[in-house]
């Protein structure tokens, strides 16, 4: 047996110890596209095709399997990954390790962007959850709060929980919705967001800036009742 079928077999068993109701179809077909994943370095379906060891001699055929495989609407990737991130967090929470999770956006095509979210794990990070939209832009609340529930799910009720994110979803929704789960957040914001602060007349974050003010609290971001807190780096 190849090294690569050998940590196939590897990733089955491990699945099959953490998802036992998976059909064995799914998990040994899951198993061997991870490793190949593993050994050839890409997630590029072609090079896949290329490394991937089946017993067939047209890569085209090796395509169609990977195809077949990813595109199979039994495998739901928050249900795979759903138990590797409940272990992972669970241990970290017991550690004593705050769970920082980081929201983030790539560009897959000219037509879909990808939302990622990531549990920081010392100097990376690690995906654990993730949807894919058709758009030109930022991906809207909607899709974050539901990325976000997911996620929910699998944190430990004890833990520490900070939401760090880039500016383009440093919105009022996103904070309140950190606050009703009770986590800190790390999140940029815009430089026009309106700023009501008592003591201080309305204005913007990006004033601020220019004013040269470091840190307000209890502070109400545009519509949301919620207070928040600001820190502003001057760079």
């Amino acid at each position: 047996m190849s090294g690569l079928l050998v940590l196939a077999d590897s990733v089955g068993r491990e699945l099959q110890h953490l998802l036992p109701t998976q059909r064995k179809t799914q998990r040994v077909n899951l198993a061997l596209l991870v490793a190949t994943m593993l050994d050839v370095r890409s997630a590029t379906l072609m090079d896949l095709a290329a490394g991937l060891p089946r017993p067939v001699e047209r890569i085209d055929m090796r395509f169609q399997w990977i195809w077949r495989v990813v595109m199979n609407p039994l495998i739901k990737p928050d249900d795979v990954i759903a138990p590797f991130a409940t272990e992972r967090m669970a241990l970290m929470a017991e550690q004593g390790e705050p769970l920082v999770l980081i929201l983030d956006q790539t560009k897959i095509n000219q037509r879909h962007q990808m939302l990622m979210l990531a549990l920081r794990i010392g100097r990376r990070a690690l995906p654990v959850a993730w949807r894919v939209v058709a758009t030109q832009g930022a991906i809207g609340f909607e899709v974050q709060k539901d990325l976000l529930a997911a996620a929910l799910a699998w944190l430990p009720p004890e833990a520490e929980v900070c939401l760090m994110a880039d500016r383009c979803y440093g919105t009022a929704n996103l904070i309140a919705l950190c606050q009703t789960h009770g986590w800190d957040d790390r999140i940029r914001l815009k430089g026009n967001l309106s700023v009501k602060s008592r003591g201080r007349s309305k204005t913007t974050t990006g004033q601020l800036a220019k004013d040269k003010v470091f840190a307000l609290s209890e502070i109400h971001l545009t519509a949301h009742d919620g207070p928040a807190h600001l820190g502003i780096v001057q760079d």
